[in-house]
């Protein structure tokens, strides 16, 4: 009669080891997202930083902070062509209001571009301004879950310039690594991300 059982209780125990082997794995993607698609190198000394268009105002605090700290003489925002209605201004106006309000001198701000509507587009009006210039290294900001692509896209862009990329992410964002998965936005950004990524990694075109 026991050795019966004994097939039974090696298939409930086979089957509480896989689903808490699954269980770990969901764990461990779910806590690991973040952390994947947030990149921060490590700061050094620029010619100017690169402020990304898109989201709130914690990339242009932080380009403020960097600024402050004396990690560049200079603020580079990308021209989208976008207007905000409520304030009746352009979008790049606005941030340079930001950025002047935070303590930059407007004579440290540049606006390049007519209508910049994606990362590589940012990428490549920077390019072109930098080229030809004595520009070595230049630090790149944005939302931290957009960090990683960045990095993908600005490095094909960049290919063979002889300009060093730092990319780094805006330290005040509500988006942080360890907590993402706690709200709607955490996983409408995350998932969304993912998907952007895979999209370039499959389909890009090295510059």
């Amino acid at each position: 009669m026991v050795e019966k059982h004994k097939p039974r209780r090696t298939g409930y125990f086979s089957c509480l080891i896989f689903v808490s082997l699954v269980g770990l794995l969901i764990i461990f993607l779910v806590y690991g997202s973040g952390r994947i698609l947030t990149v921060a190198d490590p700061l050094t000394r620029a010619d100017a930083i690169v402020v990304l268009s898109g989201g709130d105002d914690s990339s242009l605090l932080e380009a403020i902070n960097l600024y402050r700290e004396n990690f560049a003489d200079s603020i580079i925002l990308t021209e989208t062509g976008a207007f905000l209605s409520e304030y009746n201004t352009t979008y790049s106006r606005e941030q340079r209001l930001v950025l002047i309000n935070g303590g930059v001198p407007p004579t440290a701000i540049q606006v390049i571009g007519t209508h910049a509507a994606s990362t590589r587009e940012e990428a490549k009006l920077v390019r072109t301004r930098v080229a030809n210039t004595d520009t070595h290294t230049l630090i790149v900001v944005t939302d931290p879950f957009h960090t990683l692509r960045t990095r993908f896209i600005w490095e094909d862009v960049f290919k063979d310039s002889g300009v060093k990329l730092i990319i780094r992410p805006s330290r005040s964002s509500w988006y942080k690594p360890e907590t993402w998965w706690m709200s709607t936005a955490g996983w409408k950004y995350t998932l969304n991300e993912f998907g952007k990524l895979a999209v370039y990694l499959i389909t890009r075109v090295p510059e």
